[in-house]
């Protein structure tokens, strides 16, 4: 067995488990994972993929800032290199965003080379995506600025590599064009169709229903519990009470809409829903259609 490659296939697991409910700020709302694919792309272009530690840490470099994981769980499994290097990608959280952006140009010639690589690789992916899939309602005022500050950043860093600064020079510019000129965008000379927010688009919004069978009173309790719950599976939702007629009898219920790819994962979360509060369904609507998740098919 290839242990270098055996390595770089269980960042990508961890990678993919960590950001599993991550996605991309775009109105396509791209699965997260793709852009961490993407950077170890342009990585393994501008060092030809000869450096593993490097493109492990190319692959979590958001590990650290955007999930739960600590730099000592990184060097755990992977090494002291690999997190150093993710730690040096890694954005001061707690300062505003205004700070957060002047520190990282301030800090970008400070960095290891490896780093610098790795966030040039970030960018250029970032800068992809402001011409293919830019946050829904942002002018082209508000993506010619965000091309500058990236501009600046990359410019902080010069003469780490030169391929990787080709890369992005060519990318700044196609990018630029788009933005001014709605030219077509292209990578690795494919040109890529802008994805706008469509209904097509976007992930599906799941409502549960937890309709208080047993007529019982759902308080704040109720509702800690079941966001409790929730939180378990997703790493965000709505919640609110509610009226509802059900059998002659007006209840209170608890409305949870919860924005997911994964119906499979709402349905089991209906199951669990049926149990901790002893109800006897859970209704489930997707898409206009409506379920019921039983308790008695559940335990």
């Amino acid at each position: 067995m290839n242990a270098d490659l055996r390595r770089l296939t269980k960042a990508l697991l961890f990678a993919a488990e960590q950001h599993r409910n991550q996605r991309r700020k775009g109105a396509a709302q791209e699965p997260y994972l793709n852009h961490l694919v993407e950077v170890l792309d342009l990585v393994v272009q501008a060092s030809e993929g000869t450096d593993t530690d490097l493109l492990i840490a190319a692959i979590l470099h958001d590990v650290v800032e955007d999930t739960p994981t600590s730099y000592e769980n990184i060097a755990a499994k992977f090494g002291e290199r690999v997190a150093q290097i993710v730690r040096e990608n890694s954005d001061d959280m707690s300062l505003p965003k205004a700070e957060r952006r002047r520190a990282r140009i301030a800090d970008m010639p400070l960095k290891s080379k490896e780093a610098r690589l790795v966030k040039m690789a970030d960018v250029i992916s970032n800068l992809r995506a402001i011409a293919v899939s830019p946050p829904a309602g942002w002018p082209p005022e508000r993506k010619l600025s965000y091309l500058e500050g990236c501009r600046q950043l990359i410019d902080a860093g010069r003469g780490t590599d030169a391929a990787m600064e080709r890369i992005f020079d060519q990318t700044a510019a196609d990018v630029e064009r788009t933005i001014r000129d709605q030219a077509p965008f292209s990578i690795d000379g494919r040109e890529v169709a802008a994805r706008h927010l469509e209904n097509a688009i976007g992930q599906a919004v799941h409502l549960i229903y937890l309709p208080n069978t047993e007529n019982q009173s759902f308080g704040v309790l109720e509702v800690d519990r079941l966001c409790e719950l929730i939180g378990r599976s997703f790493p965000s939702a709505t919640v609110q009470p509610a009226e509802a007629l059900y059998e002659g009898k007006r209840r209170s219920l608890l409305m949870v809409r919860i924005r997911t790819d994964s119906t499979d994962a709402v349905v089991d979360l209906a199951q669990r829903l049926c149990l901790a509060f002893q109800q006897r369904f859970v209704g489930v609507e997707v898409g206009g259609r409506y379920i019921r998740i039983y308790g008695d098919d559940t335990e």
